[in-house]
């Protein structure tokens, strides 16, 4: 008989690319977050901008966290925290335009019959100020990074006493 883990595995993935200033927010901040210590059963990965393959990244996780800048019309810095799944099929949910939005979403829905896919994919996104050429993230962008880490932090607690 097989005997499953007590612990699942949630995987934090930031996505962006580093060239376009701001849009590579997502790579920032799980940079910073590998500086934690966290406990064993969380996965963080930069996921740069691989695409499909971070579907990889993700299989047989219970909980997902992608971290990316986001457009959602609001101040930059602004961060957004919502459930991609229900932003797939709602209409009237906050409105992703991130360079790799489309990518993502349409490769997760495509990737369930493929992969063990989290049921929860938690999107942590930051209003971006600029997205051009250049390695330094704007002042607004990088200013939010604490707040993000903190949610972060505050999601794998959730997570872990679930799993009590």
């Amino acid at each position: 008989m097989l005997v499953e883990s007590a612990r699942k595995k949630l995987v934090i993935i930031g996505i962006g690319n580093l060239l376009l200033s701001d849009e590579g927010v997502g790579v920032h901040v799980v940079s910073e977050l590998k500086r934690f210590e966290l406990p064993a059963y969380v996965e963080v990965y930069d996921g740069a901008t691989l695409g499909l393959e971070i579907l990889s990244l993700m299989e047989g996780a219970s909980k997902a966290i992608i971290v990316d800048a986001v457009r959602g019309g609001g101040k930059p810095g602004t961060i957004y925290r919502f459930n991609l799944r229900d932003f797939e099929y709602e209409t009237n949910v906050l409105r992703m335009t991130s360079m790799h939005h489309l990518d993502f979403a349409t490769a997760l829905k495509l990737g369930e019959g493929a992969y063990s896919l989290p049921e929860e994919v938690i999107v942590i996104g930051i209003e971006p100020s600029r997205i051009d050429v250049g390695l330094e993230l704007s002042d607004e962008v990088r200013a939010a990074i604490p707040e993000v880490l903190k949610i972060i932090l505050e999601e794998i607690h959730s997570f872990s006493k679930g799993q009590e």
